[in-house]
Order: C-alpha cells, then structure tokens, then sequence
C-alpha cells in the first residue's frame, strides 16, 4: 500500500479546486464520479486493498494523468491516499457506490435514480461537480429480480437525473455493463437481457447530444471467470478488481483520443473490439443493434465452415473444448442470442448475423448449430424457419420442452419431474402473451413441436444428455425428441453420461466426428 501523500488544508484545498475547474484534457481528467452498488463501494470484493476505484487509481497515476476523485460519501476506502480532513480536501476517497442498492425510481429515495438531487448537495460533490461519471448499476435488480423489464427506462431515469442538476454541464458519462452472475440460471440468462440494452441507451443519448459512453465490463470478466470473480458469483475478486480497472481505462482513453495500450495494432479481422477467449481471437461487434460475437481460427478452413452458438457458451468451463478444437481445425464460432423464452422475434438477430456473416465475410451458406440448456428454444425456432441454411444440429443437455423446463411444478395442473424455474415459466409466458398457465400448457412452443421442416431437409441432431439431471430431464426431453424425429423420418444420434445438467465432455471424440460429418 502507498503511504497516504501529506498535504495542509489549505493546499488540498487549492489542489481540489484546481483540478475540478482546470479545463479537462488528454492528461486531465478534472473529477471523476463513481455511481454504482457494493462493486464500486469496494466491499466484499475479497483484497483488503483493492477495489475498482483503487485499481484505476493506481492506473491514472502510473500514466501521468491529473484527476481527483469526487462523491457525496467515503466508505471502504481501501488504501486510497488521505489527502486532507474535509471533503474538498480529500481528493481521492469519495464516491457513490452503495451496497445493496438499486437502479430506482427518479422519485424513489430508495435507489440510485431518486437518491441523485440528494447526493448532488453532500459531502465532496456539494463543491466538486464531476467531469467523468463511472455508472455501473443493476447487479442488486437483477438478483432481486425487481421489474426487470423497467430496468432500462429506470436507468434513463437515473441518466436523465444527472443531467438535470444544478451546474452539471455535459460531463462524459460511461455507463457499463454488469457483471457476470452464475448463481441460478434465470439470474445468468437475466444479465445477459439486462446488458443488451446499454449500447441501445447509448446511442439514443449520443443524438441527444449528451457525451456517453458504452462500457463492456462484462465480456472482459466473463473471459477468465474462475478468476476473475468471487465464489458467491456475484462481486469481482482482487484480480476482477483490476480487470475492471483496465475496461474503466481503456474506454476513457479512447474518447478521448488516447491509444490503449492494452490494444494491439493489428488488422482487424472483423469491426468492433478485439479481445482474448481462451486465447482465441474474438471480435465483438455490433450490426443492426444485434450484438456478435466471433472467435476467430488463425486460418479459415476450406470454405469457411461455423458454429452457431446462443446463450452461455462463454460461461461454461470445459464445454469449450469440442468448439475450440473445431477453431484450432480452420471452423469459426459465432455467438448469437435469439430470445432466451424461444420466441420468433429472436430470429431476427440471427437472420442479422446470418447475412453479414455469409454475404460479406464469405462464411459457408450452411452452418453447424449447437446449444446448451435453454439455448435450445432459440436455436430449434431459428433452425425450423431456415432449415436449409443448418448442416447439423448439436445440442447439450438442452431444453426441448417448455412443459418439462421452465414450467414443472410451477404451472397449474402440469405433470413434470422437473424442478423447473418459476421466474422463466413466467418470462415464457410474458413473451408469447399467455394469461394464465393453461393457456400456455394447451400452446405447441416447444422444440418437440418444431421438429417436422428439419427431418424434412434431413438435418441430423446429436443430443449429448445427462441421465441424472433433474432440471431437464431425459425423458422429457430427448427421448420425446428421439421418438418424435425418427417417427418424421429424420436422423438423431444420443450420447449419454451419468451427470446432472452439466455441460460439455471431457472427451468431445464423437461430438467433433459428428459435427466434421455433416459440415459441407
């Protein structure tokens, strides 16, 4: 820990005021605003002297930059320096980051959005208005599962909050994503919902005039999860600390014009970002508002061959191996979410991907497909309606039916061994505009329903199944799928072990050979 740095009140006093007002520049960054829950309050986080602020202190300070750090409140400081006895003194342990909070309403005083005109007028922020605003908000929403399809309006809420204060000019504002969460699947599927709408937000405040900044703090953790983030799945370790830190960095380097150097100067290979997947190029981009991603072989096969993926995939430890021995044989991966309820109008992010990807990056007119869990529902809805642009279809412990999973023992008069999911029994029947839970059982939404147009096309399904697992089990599942398809005429091939609903095989010799089979 550095040793705090000594200054007289009159001093910090000065030093507070001259960096608030200075004009702010490439090496001048004025205050800095931290907004957010107990990720940017710095508790929790598992390193007695790290935090998020700590880290991009640190990584301000080595590059040279002027900058203070400014807020309404001092909590958890964490081995950030103490400069001075007052609020404008202390230069560098203000903030606004509270645990447990959340989003909130603009008139509620029990979030971020209503707490905003309050905090505008207490302890550093009352003298030292902010140049650049960290936001980093809806972990505590999404755990709490609190009106979730609000989530995006509360947060234009919260934007529209600052921007309406007293003095506060038109500070560049980074709002970013939230980070990765694996304690229950609906939470997992839930995050990634909620981050789709921050580049939507972005852009529509960028037309507005207002200078804000998309942050993807997400992709970068979720990239070496096991180290990146704590055991309760919720809060970055140290070392998520400092990943955050560098995201933090390299986005306030580039609007302002400063070469990251933790970017390489290479040829892109496709727009968007570059980042490492398991030491995999990977591009994420944006076409249409529908968010890419592609991880990149070092030199495409023969025809350029590629696997769709949907939801997880970056979240699931081993079950990279298959996809990223396909990558190290020429293939690309790419990652596309359709609607997480299995709903039509998700095929239009992949009818998206599926053009840029074939007509301008000369992918191969047919694609292989494979999903894990409840990926399923949105790949079969895709795969049904184009059937011929599939190859082959290879799914993992997937959900083939909507009565087994999510509904179980949730829906009313269902018959399931299931343990299903009541918050996506709901979600599922919110998206097709079901009233109650025996209208939703009498519909036909399922993957076992879909099934005819692909055994019409002779498109073959692996299905890799877990025997004891009792969210999806078995025989609700792929036996139905099983019994169904071959009864069409089509070709399934099943491959069983004795785990739960785990994704992936330690040795993916059959999953490789059938999906090398039937690409062409």
């Amino acid at each position: 820990m550095k040793m705090p740095i000594l200054l007289s009140a009159w001093g910090a006093l000065f030093l507070a005021i001259s960096c608030a007002f200075a004009e702010p520049g490439k090496k001048n960054l004025g205050a800095i605003w931290f907004i957010g829950d107990s990720i940017t309050q710095g508790n929790a986080d598992g390193d007695p002297d790290g935090s998020p602020r700590k880290e991009l202190y640190e990584l301000l300070k080595q590059k040279g930059y002027d900058f203070t750090y400014t807020g309404h409140h001092v909590r958890s400081p964490e081995g950030l320096p103490v400069t001075g006895d007052s609020p404008e003194g202390n230069l560098y342990q203000y903030h606004s980051g509270h645990s447990g909070i959340l989003i909130g309403e603009p008139g509620d005083q029990s979030g971020s959005s209503g707490r905003i005109s309050k905090w505008w007028t207490q302890g550093r922020l009352q003298s030292v208005k902010p140049n650049t605003i960290l936001i980093m908000l809806g972990t505590n929403d999404i755990g709490h599962g609190y009106k979730l399809e609000e989530a995006p309006q509360r947060l234009r809420g919260l934007l529209d909050n600052i921007y309406k204060q007293p003095n506060v000019g038109n500070p560049k504002v980074y709002l970013a994503t939230i980070p990765p969460n694996r304690r229950k699947e609906h939470e997992r599927t839930n995050v990634m919902i909620f981050n789709e709408c921050i580049d939507r937000i972005v852009s529509d405040y960028n037309k507005r005039g207002k200078q804000l900044y998309a942050v993807d703090q997400f992709t970068p953790l979720d990239a070496e999860y096991a180290a990146n983030m704590r055991g309760d799945n919720l809060h970055p370790s140290g070392q998520g600390n400092q990943t955050m830190a560098k995201t933090w960095l390299a986005a306030i380097e580039k609007s302002i014009g400063v070469e990251s150097e933790q970017e390489e100067v290479v040829e892109a290979k496709f727009p968007g970002e570059k980042s490492l997947f398991k030491g995999y190029e990977m591009y994420t981009f944006k076409e249409e508002n529908t968010r890419i991603q592609v991880v990149c072989p070092k030199k495409p096969a023969e025809g350029k061959p590629w696997l769709w993926r949907s939801l997880f995939w970056t979240a699931l430890g081993k079950a990279h191996s298959a996809d990223l021995k396909l990558v190290d044989e020429g293939y690309h991966v790419v990652l596309v979410h359709g609607d997480v309820s299995g709903h039509p109008r998700g095929n239009k992010n992949i009818d998206i991907a599926y053009q840029l990807l074939t007509t301008q990056y000369g992918f191969a007119p047919k694609m292989q497909m494979a999903s894990y869990s409840r990926g399923t529902l949105s790949l079969f809805r895709w795969a049904s309606a184009n059937p011929e642009k599939v190859s082959s279809i290879y799914v993992d412990n997937g959900v083939t039916n909507v009565f087994s999973w999510p509904a179980g023992p949730h829906a009313e008069g269902n018959v399931s061994t299931s343990s299903g999911d009541k918050g996506s029994w709901e979600g599922f029947k919110r998206a097709f505009g079901f009233k109650s839970d025996a209208e939703a059982l009498a519909s036909k939404e399922s993957p076992i329903d879909q099934l005819a147009p692909l055994a019409e096309h002779q498109v073959p399904i692996l299905l890799v199944c877990g025997m004891n697992d009792h969210a999806v089990p078995y025989e609700e599942n792929d036996a139905i799928v099983k019994e169904r398809y071959e009864a069409l005429g089509g070709h399934v091939e099943i491959i069983t072990h004795n785990h739960g609903h785990s994704h992936g095989l330690k040795d993916p010799t059959e999953i490789l050979a059938f999906i090398r089979k039937y690409t062409h």
